[in-house]
This record gives C-alpha cells, structure tokens and sequence, in this order.
C-alpha cells in the first residue's frame, strides 16, 4: 500500500493511501481545506520546498535517495510544517490531490447554469457545439443569442474554480490528470535534450474556457499582414480589414487599467465582453527595459495598435485581479437563456451521418452510458487543434488510406486533416537580480502577506502581472516585412512557483538540467525571459493511434526540423543578452544570466550564438499554440480541410470553428485570433458578417454596421 502524510504542527492535515481511494479521500481533505484557504497554500509551498531540497541534495552528491521515508522541513521557511512521509511518485500523486482540492476547495467564480444530462435520442437541438474552449463558448453564446436556436454545448472536462482564476497560477494545471488531457507527443528527433523521454509537455486544458483558463493571460492579435496572408492563401473574406470589425467587437478595454501601455486610439473597442488591462503599476525591471530598448533603437508601443512590431507592456485577460476566460465572460451570462444546455464531463466519440453525408448528431459518454443527440441544423467542433482532427477521423472524414488502416468507414476523403500541425517554439533565459521584486515561496512571511491581499482585495502579486514586457521584432532571418522574433519578460523567477513547480516538475525538465541549472539559484530573486520564434517554417501532424476513442492522438511536433527555426531563436537569444546586457538595465536591477551549467552546453561562452544554439535545442519547449491541423482554403486547395465559411468541405452541416482553420499561424498569441475566429465563424452560420474596415476608426459604433 502507497501512502503520505503531511503534519501540520501535532496535526494530520493531508494523509492518502491507495487503499483508501483517490476521490473518497479528496472529498474528505477538502471539507478541511473549505474552511483553511491559507493552509491549502502552505502545502503548496511545502511541495515546493520539499521538491527543491530533494533535487539539491542529489546536485551536491554523494547521491542520495530521491524519495527518503521523512524529510525534515525547516521550520523558518514553514512555520509548524514538522515532516512528510513520502512514497514512489509522490509528488505526481500530491500534485493531483491538491491541484483537485484547491479546486473544489473554493467557491465557484461566477454564476453558472448546466444541464445533469441530455435526454438521447429522445432531445433534438438545432446545433451542436462539440468543446467548451474558448471558441466553443463563444459559438454557443452567439448561437443562442436567437431565441428560435436551441444550442447544446459538449464540455469533456470540468467547469472553472476559484483557484484557477488566480491570474498567475494557470500553470500550475499544466500536469495536472482532472483539468489537462496530458497528451505525449512523440519525442523529438533534433531538440529538446533537456527534456524527459525529449517529450515536450503541450498543455491542453479540459475545462470549461479551455486555454483562456490557463495560459499566459495574453491578449495579441499578432501582425494585421498576417490576415492579409491568410486570403492570399485562399481564405477569401479573412484579410485584416474583415477581421479588425471583430477585434473591436469583442474587446473591452478598461480605461482606468490601462496603466502603463500605450494606447493607439482607433484600433481597440471599448464595449464588448473580453475585459482588457494594461499593466497598472510597473515596476523598475519594467521600467529599465522599456528605457534600454528605445535607446536601442527598438521602437516602443502598442503591438494591437499601428504597429505589431514593437516592444511594450503586455495586454493582459487580467480584470480586477483574476483571470478571465470565454467561460466567464461569453457562456456564463448566456447559460441562464432557456435555449442553451451545458453539459459538461461529456466525452465525444464521434459525429453521426445520415446517407446524404449530413452531420444529424453527435455520440458522447457521460457517467459510463453512451448517448446519442441529435441536431437540425449543423454540428459545430470546436475541440482544438489536437481533438479537432482526432474527432473527424474518428467520425471518419480524414486521408482515406489511415481511416481505413482502422477500419474507420470514410464518410470523406480528406487530405488535409491532422497535417500542417504549426505551433509556437520557445526556449528561456533566466538571471538573477539584486532587486527584491519578485515572490520567493521560501520567504514565508511575504507569501502568506501576498496570499492576504488577494484574498481580501483582489491585489498582490497574484493579481497583477505589472511589469511584463513583450517585444516583436525582425531578426537577420526574417522572411518578410513581418516580425519573426519575440521575447516576453516576466519578474516572477527564479525563487517562485515558475521555477521550481512549472518548469522543474511540470515541463517535465531532465533532473539533470533541473539540477545543476535551476536548483542552485532556486532561493534568489530574479526573472524569466521566455523567447519565441513566431514565424516557424518547421510543420507537424496529428494522427490516430487507433479507432478507440479513448486513444490519444499521435501527435508529431518536428520543433526545429528545419535549421531556419533555430537561426532565428539564436538571433532571440543574442538580442535578448544585449538588452540585458546594456548599462540602463544593469545599473537599474543588476541582472545576471545564470552560470552556463546547461548540461551539454558547458563548452560554448555564456552568451556566445554556440551557447544560444544549445540553449534552444537543450530547453526546448512549446507556447501552447496549437493551429493549423483543418486549415481554411479554397475549394481547389486539396489540404483544405474547410471552406472560408469554416464549413468542411465534401460533407454538408458541420463546420470546424477553432484555431484549427488558421491557414498559417499568426504572430502572435493564439487566444484572441481564436476567439475572433469564434466570432466571425458565429455570424457566417447567422448568415451575416460585419462591414469589412480598416484601422484607424473614427466611432467605435461603425465597426459594428453589418452588410
């Protein structure tokens, strides 16, 4: 029998064995935790200490057990924390336990009307939106905004918590088994040495708001040429001045949180659902960057705004210190109309076909019954970029050589369906500062003071992303006029929850790399650089593992497979050493990279390109931006795999409505082009699209003017 113990002062707080079953014991502790929200948080930073010792242990050798019967816990760190009892895989085990308490363990964020069950064959909608991400919120929201629609809305996993509209703890889901798929792409062949098994985590959510629930909270539409791209490539009707009346429709900018960022007027609205803040009170890591790049040269602005090619503090979904996702902001209001059903825990298998090759339902698992429902008019998937192609093939429209290897009846023979996998490749620099800004979890007295503010007023560090900088810029090999390098500067690191929980245990970093490179540096203040190649050529698929369902997708990522990817990241890195690097930053926060004790890499000087070179293919990971596997195009493009009204092609009543149909990705993150792509996708099925207009408007009111 399995089992730990966590001791609170003479107290048993948390204690779990096999033997007693992962729910029942879950139900129990969260009575306890319902009531003790501080304690809760403290075993988080137990984990995190606990975690963080063992690895240091082992760094400083002679080698050590990794999972000892009891370890000691400092008590100036913890307070009454006395000891653990840990067991094999203790910390997966502990991770899910408390990921899933501190979920139930706080109130629901906002009101929320669901449906227990639908009643099968026996209840008809006229549409059916497959996946409750950000896209599916939207379409059902928009959808029924006709009363004559009656919509249903298929979720697979869980509703929103209180504790995942922290605004910094998205993350923290990333491993997590009740809120993520934890799908495992295949290992890389060229990169990602730093990497367990070189499988690089792709965090996929399973949750009412999908990736809005938690990403990084950023609102980027990436380069209006991009759009302009996108019609180039056949997509007629998705060039830049037939999406920006969407932009402008679904933002809200909240004019007393714009804080430090610039502001084009013209370019933002100012009335619709998605709340969109600035950074309110910036601090001096912030500061010295944005002085040290305008001395640079580099222009300084706002990238949703004129240009996209420039630096400055980053759009956040952050309102009033907590997270905001499509869930809260679309589907919440609309789920109390009588013509939408939400149904969550509801688990797809595939969408029905009458002999016409019409979609006329869809067939899901709820409670370990298989149900079937029908719909009217048209089935919507919006189940992402990994579960988008996984469903059409299981449902049988896909290449016709790999549904018949599963013996998968083909409905239609479509080519394109799982390939052209595009995604954003990322790799880190981290540094130290003398500058006591960020929150070191060690420092026990200012985390419990941090955890006060939020609690009582929504401020504190985890309530506000003050000082994040983001930069889009052109490097020596870009292709066009478009930027192709990005760097996003967050002071959270390296004594925080990023360093030690998210990339140390939740990436899945080698113990080798977490130990030599992160761990020594792991009680110091400091900040993360996270570096992007936003125009990657490199292509990836997703394929079936078998006609089971319950298989995950193959999932091919082919990060680095052409050598132009990892030119650019180097040309990132080097920029980003040079900011750091120069007198305005160094006088300001004295930040220094970590020693290069990257293994494998020690040979190349510390901000040399060789070192650069290793640093992308030894932490290699991803930024969760998944596009382009059921791409728009024309009718004579045979890789399309739906039409510019988002309808797939060789099939009649079901449209894909996701980050799926990109044709190419856009430079930019992926959270406000997919819910544009919602909106847009929602009036083509209404019959209507906003008047086409380009930026700057004039009145805000006559972006909104339909055809």
């Amino acid at each position: 029998m399995h089992s730990f113990m966590i001791n609170y002062g003479d107290e048993i707080i948390f204690q779990h064995s096999s033997s007693i079953g992962r729910e029942k014991a879950a139900s129990k502790a969260s009575l306890k935790y319902s009531k003790m929200n501080q304690r809760l948080l403290k075993v988080l930073i137990l984990l995190l200490h606990v975690n963080t010792q063992l690895q240091f242990s082992r760094a400083q050798g002679p080698s050590r057990p990794y999972c000892p019967a009891k370890l000691p816990i400092r008590s100036d760190h913890l307070g009454p924390f006395k000891e653990i009892t840990l067991t094999p895989n203790w910390l997966d085990k502990v991770y899910n336990l408390l990921i899933d308490l501190a979920s139930t363990a706080t109130s629901d964020p906002y009101p929320l009307q669901l449906k227990d069950n639908v009643y099968g064959n026996y209840d008809q909608y006229d549409y059916i939106v497959i996946g409750g991400g950000a896209a599916g919120c939207v379409v059902a929201a928009r959808l029924s905004e006709v009363p004559e629609n009656r919509v249903l809305l298929v979720e697979a996993g869980h509703k929103e918590s209180g504790f995942s509209r922290l605004g910094t703890t998205g993350d923290l889901f990333w491993k997590s088994k009740s809120h993520h798929w934890n799908y495992k792409p295949v290992p890389e062949r060229v990169s990602a040495y730093g990497i367990k098994d070189r499988r690089v985590r792709i965090p996929t959510a399973k949750m009412l708001g999908g990736g809005a629930s938690h990403n990084g909270l950023l609102w980027n539409r990436g380069d209006p040429r991009d759009y302009d791209r996108w019609a180039q490539l056949g997509a007629d009707g998705w060039a830049y001045e037939n999406v920006f009346p969407y932009y402008v429709k679904m933002e809200q900018i909240v004019k007393d949180q714009v804080g430090s960022n610039v502001l084009d007027r013209g370019y933002h609205g100012t009335k619709g659902p998605v709340h969109i803040t600035g950074s309110v009170k910036p601090n001096i890591v912030g500061q010295s960057i944005i002085e040290a790049v305008r001395q640079m040269n580099f222009p300084v602005g706002d990238a949703n705004g004129k240009n996209h090619a420039v630096f400055g503090y980053s759009w956040n979904n952050l309102y009033n210190g907590s997270r905001e996702s499509m869930a809260s902001n679309y589907l919440a209001p609309a789920s109390f109309r009588s013509n939408l059903d939400v149904i969550i825990h509801a688990f797809v298998h595939r969408i029905n076909f009458d002999d016409q090759k019409r979609a006329i339902g869809v067939t899901y698992e709820k409670d370990g019954k298989i149900y079937s429902v029908k719909a009217r008019k048209e089935v919507i998937l919006s189940a992402g970029s990994y579960g988008s192609p996984k469903v059409l093939m299981l449902s049988g429209i896909g290449p016709k050589n790999e549904l018949k290897k599963f013996d998968i009846p083909v409905v239609a023979d479509s080519s394109g369906v799982g390939q052209n996998l595009q995604d954003h490749t990322k790799t880190l620099l981290y540094f130290t500062m003398e500058k006591n800004l960020t929150l070191v979890y060690t420092e026990k007295e200012h985390f419990i003071q941090e955890v006060i503010k939020y609690q009582t007023n929504r401020t504190g560090s985890f309530a506000s992303l003050s000082g994040r900088i983001q930069g889009n810029f052109r490097t020596r090999c870009a292709l066009d006029e478009r930027p192709d390098g990005t760097i996003a500067i967050s002071s959270q690191l390296p004594g925080s929850f990023e360093s030690n929980m998210v990339y140390s245990y939740v990436e899945d970093f080698t113990d080798d790399l977490a130990e030599r490179y992160l761990v020594p540096q792991s009680f110091k203040h400091g900040l993360l650089v996270e570096m992007f190649n936003y125009r990657t050529l490199s292509r990836g698929q997703v394929r079936l593992q078998s006609a089971n369902p319950y298989d995950d997708p193959i999932i091919e990522n082919n990060y680095f497979a052409v050598k132009r990817d990892l030119d650019v990241m180097i040309e990132v890195c080097l920029t980003t050493l040079r900011i750091f690097n120069s007198k305005t930053v160094q006088e300001a926060i004295s930040a220094k990279p970590f020693p290069n004790t990257l293994p494998g890499c020690e040979k190349y000087p510390l901000g040399s390109p060789g070192f650069c070179h290793c640093l992308a293919l030894t932490i290699t990971l991803t930024a969760s931006h998944p596009s382009c596997t059921c791409k728009m195009g024309s009718q004579h493009d045979p890789m399309a795999v739906v039409d510019s009204q988002l309808r797939v092609k060789g099939v009649k009543g079901l449209r894909v409505i996701d980050a799926s149909v990109m044709p190419e990705i856009v430079s930019g993150n992926l959270n406000a082009p997919t819910v544009m792509i919602a909106e847009k996708g929602s009036d083509h099925i209404k019959g209507k699209t906003l008047r086409p207009s380009s930026p700057p408007y004039t009145t805000e009111d006559d972006m909104l003017m339909y055809h």
